[in-house]
């Protein structure tokens, strides 16, 4: 038979760091979109001329 308590603090610990890993990528992701939006700013928008469409 399992010993229960050791899975408990098994699981917490896998629990834990899943955790972390989703608050990580979430503020990576955050920061990723931030960022792009910063540079996408400072494009100029260019369009077709009338002729070309």
């Amino acid at each position: 038979m399992a010993d229960t308590r050791s899975l408990n603090f098994i699981g917490l610990m896998l629990g834990a760091a899943t955790m972390m890993v989703m608050m990580v990528g979430s503020f990576v992701v955050f920061d990723h979109v931030t960022g792009r939006m910063h540079l996408d700013d400072g494009l100029s928008i260019v369009s077709l001329p009338e002729a070309a469409r």
